[in-house]
């Protein structure tokens, strides 16, 4: 604003205005609701009749400025356009106006501001100085004003610089909003001193970060896409298209999920879950298990449907992207088109149906029968306890006589499938502890904590991405505590620390647990020969229960098997094994018995590739936000040693900011770029042009009984306001008619 008397400034006899200029009593006092009889409003804060402002911007913060300090808040009520040109504005109360609701309050009534408030200011442009003037001036209200209260109007809450990178930043990271509003509460000091509610916040992420539309959705997703390929060529990605171009198939995997299947990808959980994207697309993971026995992600998807060619196209996809290397074992649900998938793309690999599922469906099942709480612990103990493929199928035949159960198809059907489900079937290869695809379900469990059957594929990937990235970490995390710590042994046992030695602390851990079951084993020998032994272990369970099992030791080859299968299923040496070694008096394991899956010492070529992560793609001034903010918090945390440093940092701040603010007005209204420092960022800042006025529709359009009704109300209200427009014209007309006079002087 510009309080001298310049060129800008007009002198009364100047121009002679057709309206009055309302007069502005000193001091100004609103009163507002029952709170406090007066408030008094600063004299420089509250406009008057012939104020200039070198912008129309200017002028609309002034105004601004005052509704705070008395206590409502504006809306730009009316434009008047000359070609491309403004030439005045009028800028009201928001409650100017009245609106009337067509619905009938019995049915529902909506809240309204509108109370004909008269409270504007009139804006004109004068041409030849290149300023705005205020030309009228009204002050009354229709309605009390309360200042403590226009902090809660929406016009006077905003959110800074800082407060959108935080919420950028907390929204890629997959925090809630609730979560980073309640941090900016903590970082305030309480509710009272954010100048923003939560909505504010919710608004800013659904307006501004989460919006894509469906038509951009796609075409994101592929550049997403591209830009992972371009950082790294060892990102994979496959897209099948429908004949409309919409994605039916797609399949991604980083460069270094691929580099950790080389060491991981013998056994692979697969499974499917929804809700995850606004289009209802089915996504698909691959989920190994790496030296820490940790879950690593190998692979996603997202699919239109979860028929047979779907499945068949995605395997086929995966195989292709991992050098055609099959896995030894595949997880899945019982879902009949996976199965067939599998025999179709890999027949070599031995399929498993996840049991946890299939015992999860007992009590739906067979909640029918009598006793059924009964028949599903009687199952239970059937397929956990048959140590022989034998001894199941006689299990298995008592159980179904014994509860007349010998009729029930889903138990038939079963049965025919016993061979990729009961674990005595399966545990003699090679699943590095899996039975079940809860790993792939918790990679799930993750993605659904921060997306909803609302996002877009572009949230989608972004949350993939932080899986990966936790995925990563804690992978690293765990190498670094087996490269510094140690684990000590629990027993005075060579062979524990021949593991000690050798294994991830995870999997450490797992075998030093087999050395404390040990003591529960009782080990007899049943028979010798020529170095072949053969032992029975009674392990007790509980006080009156042991369970007993065979094992064989081969002192030539160094050879020991256990029944229960746990190092032919998991890689890790049992108790029971434990026990007869310990009973030959064995003081080194085999190397057969130390594997190199679970091993801390190998190199893994993996450990040195960063997981796919997309840079937010942020405007120019975000960006130089950022950096200035990371420099920034050295200085502050050296100058918060001490008042002295504190003191001589705020003179620095205020004496650049000074230097800053007069560069800005120097450079205020001018900008320029050339294509020699033209770029990505810079046009990006580029502005659209003003929106171009058409001629309209053409008058004979034919138009409905409720567009007319519009229309009439609308021609009603303009009248009142054009009238007032009318009076901008006339004084600026008479202002430039007095300059033109003046220059021919």
């Amino acid at each position: 604003m510009d309080h001298s008397t310049s060129d800008c400034q007009l002198n009364p006899g100047e121009v002679d205005y057709e309206f009055e200029s309302n007069k502005v009593p000193e001091p100004v006092y609103l009163q507002f609701m029952a709170l406090k009889p007066l408030s008094v409003v600063d004299d420089e804060l509250v406009p008057k009749v012939g104020m200039t402002f070198t912008t129309l911007e200017d002028a609309g913060k002034f105004y601004r400025n005052y509704a705070k300090a008395a206590g409502f808040s504006t809306r730009v009520r009316c434009t008047n356009r000359k070609g491309n040109e403004i030439k005045n504005q009028l800028i009201t109360c928001s409650r100017e106006g009245k609106w009337k609701s067509k619905i009938s309050p019995t049915e529902k009534t909506n809240p309204t501001a509108g109370l004909n408030c008269p409270a504007r200011i009139y804006i004109h442009t004068l041409k030849d100085v290149g300023a705005w003037i205020i030309s009228k001036v009204v002050l009354d209200h229709s309605h009390p004003c309360c200042p403590s209260k226009a902090k809660m109007l929406k016009q006077h809450r905003e959110l800074s610089m800082s407060i959108h990178r935080t919420i950028e930043n907390n929204e890629e990271a997959g925090i809630r909003p609730s979560k980073t509003y309640q941090s900016f509460v903590a970082a305030a000091g309480g509710h009272r001193e954010l100048n923003f509610i939560e909505k504010d916040v919710r608004n800013y992420i659904t307006r501004e970060v989460r919006n894509v539309s469906e038509q951009e959705d796609a075409k994101e997703f592929g550049k997403y896409l591209l830009r992972m390929k371009e950082k790294n060529q060892n990102f994979f990605f496959e897209l099948q298209l429908e004949e409309d171009q919409s994605i039916k198939l797609a399949f991604w995997a980083d460069a270094r999920s691929r580099a950790a299947f080389e060491y991981f990808g013998d056994v692979i959980s697969f499974d499917t879950t929804y809700n995850t994207n606004r289009y209802n697309l089915v996504c698909g993971s691959f989920v190994g298990v790496n030296h820490h026995g940790q879950s690593i992600l190998l692979g996603c998807s997202l699919m239109k449907n979860e028929e047979i060619e779907s499945f068949k196209w995605l395997f086929q996809c995966w195989l292709r992207c991992m050098g055609g290397n099959a896995p030894k074992g595949f997880l899945t649900d019982q879902c009949a088109s996976m199965k067939r998938a599998l025999e179709a793309c890999m027949p070599t690999t031995i399929h498993r149906w996840c049991i946890w599922h299939i015992m999860k469906k007992i009590p739906n099942k067979l909640n029918g029968y009598k006793g059924h709480a009964d028949i599903e612990q009687e199952m239970s103990q059937v397929v956990w306890n048959s140590h022989s493929k034998d001894s199941f199928d006689r299990n298995w035949n008592d159980f179904l006589l014994n509860f007349g159960l010998a009729d029930n198809k889903w138990l038939s059907d079963l049965y025919e499938d016993r061979h990729i489900w009961v674990p005595i079937y399966l545990d003699h290869h090679f699943w590095a502890g899996m039975r079940s695809t809860q790993r792939s379900e918790s990679m799930h469990s993750f993605f659904n904590k921060y997306i909803t059957r609302n996002s877009s594929l572009v949230q989608f990937v972004k949350q993939y991405d932080n899986c990966l990235g936790s995925r990563e970490q804690a992978e690293r995390e765990s190498d670094a505590a087996d490269f510094h710590t140690v684990i000590p042994c629990a027993t005075k046992s060579s062979i524990e620390a021949q593991f000690q030695d050798a294994y991830t602390h995870a999997k450490f851990r797992e075998v030093q647990a087999q050395f404390r079951g040990k003591a529960n084993c009782i080990t007899r020998l049943t028979n010798s020969a020529l170095g072949y032994s053969v032992y029975e272990v009674g392990e007790q369970v509980s006080s009156s229960i042991f369970n007993k099992f065979v094992v064989t030791y081969d002192s030539v080859a160094a050879e020991v098997k256990c029944q229960c299968l746990l190092f032919e299923s998991r890689g890790i040496l049992c108790r029971h094994a434990l026990s007869v070694l310990s009973f030959e008096q064995v003081s080194q394991v085999s190397p057969r018995y130390i594997l190199e899956r679970w091993s801390k010492k190998v190199k893994r070529r993996h450990t040195h590739i960063k997981s796919s992560h997309d840079e937010p793609l942020m405007e120019p001034r975000s960006k130089r936000f950022d950096q200035l903010v990371f420099r920034s918090q050295n200085i502050c945390e050296f100058a918060s040693e001490s008042e002295e440093l504190t003191a001589i940092l705020h003179r620095a701040y205020d004496n650049v900011m000074a230097e800053m603010e007069s560069l800005k007005a120097k450079r205020k209204g001018t900008s320029s770029l050339s294509h020699e420092d033209a770029n990505l960022e810079s046009v990006n800042e580029l502005q659209s042009p003003p929106r171009i006025r058409t001629r309209g529709r053409p008058k004979n359009r034919l138009g409905s009984k409720l567009e007319k009704q519009i229309a009439n109300a609308t021609k009603k209200k303009k009248t009142k306001v054009l009238s007032e427009i009318n009076l901008f014209d006339a004084a600026s007309a008479v202002h430039s008619n007095s300059s033109q006079y003046q220059d021919t002087l």
